[in-house]
């Protein structure tokens, strides 16, 4: 089935743990220990359901080392719908993808994917490895990164580079085309943050993305010269943004973030976005924060809500509604609560952080859908 946009977009989604943290002895030069917990859950408005869950573990080591794990394990629903294979109905609005279809011998479609990134940081350096394991894709990168401070810690630069290599296999089907093919994303980032003053801080920086490969959907069709054609996007793009992040503090123990980020490449693609963020402390355990994210872009040069001839654009289409002219806002409220604060006596309370995050997204497609976070952290 042409799923594939479909859970891409599910990626939003990252959740909650079973694991418990490994014990290691104190005189291995442990300094302290983190182990956080977190569930999300993720709801579209074509129901498409998202349960994923994510641990992570923190330990700093002796001569300013930390190492941090992380391992993330996400299941993806996708809900059959009654309508007859091949007709509209049956295909997805926005990605053109198949539906699982009620009473076919598919059901509702189901994914896995398991995703572990593991990150060493000592003194300014950075290490880090990520692995992304899904039926028909597997997603790799290292990355390393260094910061310095200068003119007394009020300024900070950091460089930091990247490079990932993906392997894609689609599931072969009736209308999956193409076979085995490769990705891969060189990047770089330099980023600058200065303290103004004590109760303001900015930071901006700049990213650059060079890939190469298969970055388009396997599993996608668009509908061209009056029937549906494997979507085709080019090999090579180039990617570049531009941000900047403000943070200030207010008199009333609340703090005001603002963002703004510009992002343009070589298939036309031109966006900006706007965020903001209120954190307002309550009491010394309660925090609680408010956010609003708006975006902004134009279309790629070979986008068309359809194509006139199976040749496309210079041989390019797109049935990907993040190629086209888009709007979208995102509203969200997190509450937390500190129980270090309150339960000083009790041996696990006594170190245990709980987080609540609730987001609405929609956008100019039509497209909607509702995020659930909920996070427990627990201190050694």
């Amino acid at each position: 089935m042409q799923l594939r946009q479909v859970l891409i977009m599910t990626a939003l989604a990252t959740g909650t743990s079973l694991m418990t943290a490994p014990r290691i002895d104190a005189a291995a030069g442990v300094d302290t220990q983190a182990f956080e917990c977190l569930m999300q859950l993720f709801s579209d408005s074509d129901h498409v359901g998202v349960r994923s869950a994510i641990t992570d573990y923190t330990v700093t080591l002796a001569e300013g080392s930390t190492l941090n794990l992380h391992w993330n394990n996400e299941r993806v629903s996708v809900p059959a719908i009654a309508a007859a294979p091949g007709t509209q109905e049956a295909i997805d609005a926005i990605t053109t993808a198949s539906r699982p279809i009620a009473g076919n011998a598919y059901q509702d479609f189901t994914k896995l994917r398991n995703e572990f990134q593991g990150e060493m940081t000592r003194g300014s350096a950075r290490f880090s490895y990520y692995n992304s394991q899904e039926t028909d894709y597997v997603g790799q990168q290292i990355a390393a990164g260094y910061n310095r401070d200068f003119s007394d810690a009020q300024l900070n630069l950091s460089v930091g580079s990247s490079f990932g290599w993906d392997a894609i296999d689609p599931v072969a089907d009736d209308d999956t085309f193409g076979g085995s093919a490769t990705k891969t994303t060189l990047h770089a980032n330099a980023v600058a943050t200065r303290v103004i003053s004590p109760t303001l801080l900015v930071r901006m920086g700049a990213e650059l993305n060079l890939v190469s490969g298969l970055q388009h959907n396997p599993y996608r069709n668009v509908y061209a010269g009056g029937s549906r054609v494997p979507e085709n996007h080019p090999d090579h793009r180039v990617r570049r943004d531009l941000f900047l992040k403000v943070n200030q503090y207010l008199l009333n123990r609340s703090s005001l973030k603002f963002n703004y980020r510009f992002y343009n490449d070589d298939w036309g693609i031109t966006s900006h976005e706007i965020g903001t963020r209120l954190s307002q402390v309550i009491t010394r355990a309660v925090f609680a924060g408010y956010e609003y994210r708006y975006y902004t872009q134009g279309e790629a040069y070979f986008y068309r809500d359809e194509y006139p001839t199976v040749n496309g654009i210079d041989g390019y289409m797109s049935g990907d509604y993040r190629m086209a002219d888009l709007a979208s806002h995102l509203f969200g409220f997190t509450f937390d609560v500190d129980l270090r604060e309150w339960a000083t006596e009790t041996p696990v309370l006594g170190r245990t952080e709980l987080r609540f995050n609730i987001e609405r997204y929609f956008n100019s497609n039509n497209y909607s859908a509702n995020i659930l976070t909920t996070r427990a952290i627990y201190h050694f």
